[in-house]
């Protein structure tokens, strides 16, 4: 009886390992074909970073078009608001500090007046950057020889935020610092963003600041891949990641949760200005 159960036992255990492996492509195709779909979107957000020792947690709402870029923020708690527009303003974030010196200021996007402790620039709102660091995290996995599905599995249902959503896992227990050295000269931001990295990781490990410079030839601790593990809550209905949790070795990293997401919605001209009504610019 054994000889005959044991076959059909293996013949279950690959086509359940088949059928996981499709869901996982399938699952990944329909969150890039939706993120790749939106042109405008508004949302409220709750991030948690860590800084240090400390969990820095914000709630804020974004208005944002994709392409060309524009974005609107506003900082719940603080009543800090942002607005930038591509090609306006020199390409600065306009800032409306809610407070002391009591005057709008215009600061690049990466200054650390705007990125005030952030992971990430404000250029990062929004799905666009996961994505392509998701299918960047998936070419490196085919160039070492292993299988997407290798280190990207489902794991099964969940219910946030009144949302049914399923859960990703991509677990990357190589994930490691190495040394780099600097092919050229260029901003730490922009050498992160080439390479699909945590400009934070790399801040923290080589003690240096926001706004950073590279040169040719310097040596810096940079992580393998863009994080040790990656969980995802894809909502079932929009196939958005609208949750999203990122660690590294030393354990959660950062967190972001998606709230009242409207995706495409008819956005005014008067929205990307500062003279928008409901703005207190």
């Amino acid at each position: 009886m054994h000889r005959k159960v044991l076959p059909i036992l293996i013949s279950f255990l690959l086509l359940s390992a088949a059928a996981n492996a499709q869901s996982v492509r399938n699952i990944l195709d329909k969150m890039y074909t939706a993120i790749g779909s939106i042109h405008t979107m508004s949302y409220e957000m709750t991030s948690q970073e860590r800084i240090g020792s400390r969990m820095e947690i914000r709630n804020s709402k974004f208005k944002i078009q994709v392409s060309p870029r524009k974005l609107y923020m506003k900082n719940k708690d603080s009543g800090v608001e942002l607005l930038y527009v591509a090609g306006w303003n020199s390409n600065q974030a306009y800032v409306n500090p809610n407070g002391f010196p009591w005057v709008n200021l215009s600061f690049d996007t990466n200054s650390p007046k705007v990125r005030n402790d952030g992971h990430h620039p404000v250029t990062h709102a929004g799905f666009s950057y996961l994505s392509t660091v998701m299918r960047h995290t998936e070419k490196m996995i085919l160039q070492s020889g292993l299988k997407v599905e290798d280190l990207i599995k489902v794991a099964g249902d969940v219910t946030w935020n009144g949302r049914s959503c399923t859960r990703i896992v991509m677990d990357d227990v190589s994930f490691k610092f190495i040394t780099h050295t600097c092919t050229q000269s260029e901003t730490l931001l922009a050498m992160c963003e080439r390479l699909h990295i945590s400009e934070f990781l790399v801040m923290e490990k080589n003690n240096l600041g926001y706004a950073a410079k590279v040169s040719k030839g310097m040596t810096l601790q940079i992580p393998s891949g863009f994080a040790k593990k990656v969980e995802l809550y894809i909502d079932k209905a929009n196939n958005l990641p609208v949750a999203q949790f990122i660690y590294d070795q030393k354990g959660l990293l950062e967190k972001y949760e998606f709230k009242n997401l409207v995706l495409n919605p008819k956005l005014e001209i008067s929205e990307w200005t500062t003279q928008c009504a409901s703005y207190g610019f």
